[in-house]
């Protein structure tokens, strides 16, 4: 009853013109709010799924470290029980550690990443290349696969690839190790560049498990981590790798790896609502105006409902109504747009990304049901406030006539 009383003073022609048009740009004026709400949610949703991917192709699935120091000893046996665990898909030996790049005067500090032939299946570089090839080489041709920042620190992207690189880093015994066999310089050729984003490129070189150990001066089963591709069951597969190795090392999954970006990123879309809800708070005092001058117009209505036997309280609920219609209406408006938007620039990408660097050309945009949910709370949260006080005085007439009678 309540909605229909409501729906019909919504719908209902006023004494001034006036009152029908104040209605009409309080409606558009949340519908512009939620419209403007949930692009730039799912904008933010594209972005960081985009970030998502990046990542979930460059780390991989599981992870293992030791708790204490930079390197541990794995032997053949628990090596064999770790790729027997159900639900691996690939497993890889992994030794990193920083090192000096020189080139014709040109240097650059890099994070090299030395891993054996297993690990494609893990990791997704392969699909970032930018020049030359995907390959690693061995310990009497080493290989390089560098980011393109690093390349571009040696002077490298002017030139084709196969150059050779000089690499130095500091062993054991704190000495720096000079040359490969005759302890003059080691030397490796680059064999291609990629280019996923920013934070990678800038510091990682891939190599062969072999060539940096040598490089580090490490033993055979010295390696620094092992890395898992693991499409299913990964919580088993987690529980598993822990009970073969056991206390000393951290087992951690991709979101374990970069808890503090995952953090950062859900924390800035959630600050991007809130001052985005501030905004709609402020549309909503329109609202505020338009109900207050229907309660005002409808005077004699809410006399009539009160000699019918209608309380102050069922008057209330009434205007509240009206101000939930009001406020759904243009919620329901503003969505419609939104998503209309929404599939349009997923399907044709109309906005563009400035600059030629971005692995994509366009915003990425995705919607999620979960933003839908918490807008059309913010609305109602919004319909309510908005109404209470003009509610109140549209109850408060009733009083006033009980007080003249």
């Amino acid at each position: 009853m309540y909605l229909l009383f409501a729906w019909r003073y919504f719908r209902g022609k006023y004494a001034f013109q006036a009152i029908q048009i104040i209605v009409w740009v309080s409606v558009f004026a949340i519908a512009i709010g939620t419209a403007a709400l949930i692009t730039i949610l799912s904008v933010s949703n594209g972005f960081t799924s985009v970030v998502k991917t990046l990542y979930a192709d460059f780390y991989a699935d599981v992870r293992v470290t030791p708790k204490e120091g930079k390197y541990f000893t794995i032997t053949d046996a628990q090596f064999s029980k770790l790729k027997s665990i159900q639900g691996v898909q690939a497993v890889s030996k992994v030794i990193e550690n920083r090192a000096l790049l020189m080139k014709d005067g040109y240097q650059a500090v890099a994070l090299v990443k030395g891993v054996d032939t297993n690990y494609g299946r893990i990791n997704q570089v392969s699909k970032y290349l930018k020049r030359g090839s995907y390959a690693i080489g061995d310990l009497d041709k080493p290989m390089l696969l560098m980011g393109i920042g690093i390349e571009q620190k040696l002077g490298l992207f002017q030139n084709e690839v196969g150059d050779t690189v000089q690499m130095y880093a500091v062993n054991r015994s704190g000495k720096v190790i000079t040359q490969l066999g005759q302890l003059n310089s080691l030397s490796a050729q680059e064999a291609g560049s990629f280019s996923v984003q920013q934070e990678f490129d800038d510091q990682y070189v891939f190599t062969n498990t072999a060539f940096a150990q040598y490089l580090f001066d490490l033993q055979p089963n010295e390696i620094s981590a092992i890395e898992f591709s693991v499409p299913m069951q990964e919580d088993k597969v987690v529980t598993a790798i822990q009970e073969i190795l056991g206390p000393g090392f951290l087992v951690r999954n991709k979101y374990q790896q970069n808890i503090d970006l995952y953090r950062i990123m859900q924390a800035e879309k959630w600050i991007i609502f809130c001052i985005l809800a501030l905004v709609m708070v402020v549309a909503s005092f329109n609202l505020v105006g338009a109900l207050t001058m229907l309660v005002l117009e409808k005077q004699k209505d809410i006399h009539v409902l009160n000699a019918m036997g209608a309380t102050a309280w069922d008057v209330q609920k009434i205007f509240l109504m009206l101000s939930a219609v009001m406020a759904l209406l243009g919620a329901f408006i503003g969505g419609g747009i939104a998503s209309l938007f929404i599939w349009l620039q997923h399907k044709f990408h109309l906005i563009k990304l400035g600059g030629s660097s971005f692995i994509i050309d366009y915003y990425p945009i995705e919607p999620m049901v979960i933003d839908y949910v918490a807008i059309m709370l913010l609305v109602v949260f919004i319909a309510i406030l908005a109404g209470w006080i003009p509610s109140r005085k549209a109850a408060a007439k009733i009083y006033e006539g009980v007080g003249n009678q």
